[in-house]
């Protein structure tokens, strides 16, 4: 298994997730323009998972940066992302059983990215996981071993002070 379960496929994943973010910035702030006013509404937007969208995409590409440089948090923020996406998403079900104007486009868009996010934070985690194994491995150590610092046992340390007293 080679490192983070393979470096170009977390990498191509990072790319498109910055370009997800990037359409998705572009897309939520004409529509945001929309809702505002400021050009003719032709769509029946729902104005949570809109604003949600738009400040994700900022997130998309925060995260999309860390999967290209192999941060270790990227993982984390893959999940957060697929999480918050998710929640947003089944707050879309209420409002559409609440009897509230939807479009169908909304329903298909929350569904890729709902699914893009959870195979992305899966892989990442997966491959993250691969990574750690890998360096630990490499630096000699088994599994159940623990890396241990220059830092005295505060038992010790303890027993020392007692000692002197």
């Amino acid at each position: 298994m080679s490192v983070w379960v393979s470096k170009p496929v977390i990498k191509m994943l990072g790319g498109m997730a910055i370009l997800f973010g990037i359409v998705t910035l572009i897309s939520g702030g004409s529509a945001l323009f929309v809702l505002h006013g400021i050009a003719e509404p032709a769509a029946k937007i729902v104005p949570f998972v809109l604003y949600f969208n738009f400040a994700a995409g900022f997130a998309y590409i925060v995260t999309g940066a860390g999967l290209i440089t192999l941060r270790p948090w990227s993982p984390a923020f893959s999940a957060a992302i697929a999480l918050a996406t998710s929640v947003v998403f089944a707050g879309l079900g209420a409002w559409i059983l609440a009897g509230n104007a939807y479009e169908v486009r909304t329903i298909v868009a929350m569904s890729l990215r709902a699914a893009f996010w959870w195979s992305v934070s899966a892989v990442s985690i997966v491959g993250s996981r691969a990574w750690v194994a890998l360096q630990t491995e490499r630096n000699g150590l088994s599994s159940g071993h623990s890396i241990h610092y220059d830092q005295p046992d505060i038992r010790q340390a303890n027993d020392n002070q007692t000692a002197d007293e």
